[in-house]
């Protein structure tokens, strides 16, 4: 009953290695396309402007260009909701930070040689090696402003992963001896769903749901959630709007799971009492 998120940059197998291994431990595979698609559907977006999200490193000016600061909240709302479900292979960069501290989740980057991503390129493709040495430079340093951008986080950071697979290292079948390193690591006993290995889970999707719900009065509040209890840090909301407090209030303590909402204009404050001091 494991997660398996796995990331890696343009063609270096990353996506044939995630969905090869779903099939091998019969778990559901899953990618940002499938889970724009629900979002899609549930946040009435649509998918283009969805897909760009996940391509378009946020501005300083108005966060996006083009889309709302809003729909990543979106994303991440379905996937963590998505993933409560276990025994799933997810391949993609959107919310990997939130899975750091999830112990049943196993944490997988594929890389792979330069030389080898771009004969991948060219013979797909069917271009030249020039133009597809560009391209591949130009989407590896996407993929890195993206994160950087939006999570903060380096994304060829090893502490980030539990595992790295340099696949360029692997020799004669780069990807079935990949596979093989992923399923026995992740049938170890750490990688194993206990009681609170869930609940911390449970908590992130909460808290992702309730930032999706608040998100028209603050896209950038933070939010933690633990045992039912939502605390929620907001910078737009004034220490004496009463009304719309109990407005936030009132709309998250009507989503499954919440029993209890405190509302804080004070981030010192906020942060010792959602981390229990």
């Amino acid at each position: 009953m494991s997660i398996i998120t796995i990331t890696a940059g343009s063609y270096s197998n990353g996506k044939q290695i995630a969905r090869s291994a779903a099939k091998r431990l019969k778990y559901e595979y899953t990618d940002s396309e499938i889970i724009l698609s629900l979002v899609s559907r549930e946040f009435d977006v649509s998918e283009s402007n969805l897909a760009q999200v996940l391509k378009e490193a946020p501005s300083g000016v108005g966060m996006f260009s083009k889309v709302k600061p809003e729909y990543i909240i979106f994303i991440e709302t379905l996937l963590t909701e998505y993933l409560l479900k276990n025994n799933i292979v997810f391949y993609g960069v959107i919310g990997l930070p939130f899975f750091q501290e999830i112990s049943h989740v196993l944490k997988v980057r594929i890389i792979a040689d330069l030389e080898d991503r771009i004969k991948n390129r060219m013979k797909l493709d069917n271009i030249s090696h020039d133009k597809a040495s560009k391209i591949i430079g130009k989407e590896d340093e996407e993929q890195a402003k993206w994160a950087a951008t939006v999570y903060d986080i380096d994304i060829m950071e090893p502490n980030l992963y539990d595992l790295v697979i340099n696949i360029g290292h692997i020799k004669d079948d780069d990807v079935e001896d990949a596979l093989e390193t992923i399923i026995s690591t992740v049938e170890h006993k750490k990688f194993q769903p206990m009681t609170y290995s869930l609940r911390c889970m449970e908590n992130v999707a909460i808290s992702c749901r309730v930032r999706a719900t608040l998100a028209d009065i603050d896209s950038k509040m933070q939010v933690k959630s633990d045992k039912g209890t939502v605390y929620i840090y907001t910078k737009v909301v004034k220490k004496k709007a009463q009304d719309k407090v109990l407005e936030m209030k009132q709309k998250v303590m009507k989503l499954e799971g919440v029993k209890h909402v405190e509302v804080y204009m004070d981030y010192d404050l906020f942060a010792k009492v959602s981390n229990g001091q």
